[in-house]
């Protein structure tokens, strides 16, 4: 079972990076998160590969309350200053209040 501190130390990078999107959901009574790289289309809409297309059905499938955020995007707070608890801070506030639903992006 990861903390949410942990998950989040485990991303860090690619939250301040601003390029990756980041699927974070509950596994059980823990956090987990995965980074995902999709093209976006002229109408703004995501394209996912097959293989993530299956990933995020997984996840999906463990926790349907997940979140897909971006450090750019979706205010995960100042990338040069975020720190793990910081980001942590952000990605709880995000899952709690329903923003951004990994559901909404597939």
């Amino acid at each position: 079972m990861a903390s949410i501190r942990n998950t989040a130390q485990g991303i860090i990078e690619e939250a301040r990076e601003g390029i990756a999107w980041i699927a974070f959901f509950k596994k059980g009574r823990g956090w987990d998160a995965s980074c995902f790289w999709p093209d976006i289309d002229k109408g703004g809409s995501f394209e996912f590969e097959k293989d993530d297309i299956k990933e995020i059905k997984s996840i999906l499938s463990t926790d349907r309350n997940a979140i897909f955020v971006n450090g750019y995007y979706t205010n995960l707070g100042d990338l040069d200053a975020m720190t793990r608890d910081s980001l942590a801070s952000a990605l709880r506030w995000q899952y709690d209040m329903g923003y951004n639903q990994l559901a909404d992006a597939v």
